[in-house]
């Protein structure tokens, strides 16, 4: 899944990964955990998250390396937020050729700054299980309340208009090239990221050729 900060990645990786039974791989999530222990790496991952910034390429393919090879992923996994950088293609590609896999499909939302913005300063997310809510687009069943395992939701500390603004525009320098990259493989499959959860989940099944 790509896209800009804001667009859905975690929401539709989350939905699609639950339809076809496979994990829902998320830097977030990874980052999350690591920084939830007693670790200089951990203390790293704040400074760098809580500023808007990214984490460098050679901690990202790592971390994320590790968790695909773990046994639930043999039958496929989403991919959510990575790779995020062209220099992170190229080494993904370069991994998975080692191990005589590649990606089958890169889903592109497609949305609008205004929208990103506004979804980023009203999104909602569960510390317990890593769920994730809008609060005008995709609310809770019961307000601040995760629907997954009950627990109170929250605001990230990043999620303030200035500290979004910046991460669009680090969005634009450095993630954008990937779509070209992928492009030139056939794989891209671009859908409007601005409509309903349930039109983009569908979109994305016919990007699939699956019914989700």
């Amino acid at each position: 899944m790509m896209g800009p900060p804001g667009s859905g990645k975690g929401t539709q990786g989350k939905i699609v990964a639950e339809a076809l039974k496979i994990p829902h791989i998320s830097t977030g999530d990874i980052f999350r955990q690591a920084m939830s222990e007693a670790t200089p790496q951990s203390e790293e991952l704040k400074a760098l998250i809580n500023k808007g910034q990214l984490v460098p390429d050679s901690l990202t393919n790592a971390m994320v390396f590790k968790r695909i090879e773990r046994s639930d992923c043999i039958g496929g996994y989403i991919l959510d937020g990575y790779p995020r950088t062209l220099s992170q293609a190229e080494v993904l590609d370069a991994y998975l050729a080692e191990k005589h896999q590649n990606l089958d499909y890169v889903v592109m939302l497609d949305v609008p700054e205004e929208t990103t913005v506004d979804r980023i300063l009203n999104r909602r997310f569960c510390k317990s299980c890593g769920g994730s809510f809008n609060i005008t687009t995709n609310p809770p069943k019961i307000e601040n309340i995760c629907d997954y395992c009950g627990e109170s939701l929250s605001a990230r500390d990043d999620d303030n208009e200035e500290t979004v603004l910046d991460r669009i525009k680090v969005y634009e320098k450095e993630t954008k090239p990937l779509i070209e990259f992928y492009e030139s493989k056939g794989i891209v499959c671009s859908i409007a990221g601005d409509n309903s959860v349930k039109e983009a989940t569908k979109e994305i099944g016919k990007c699939l050729g699956r019914d989700i």
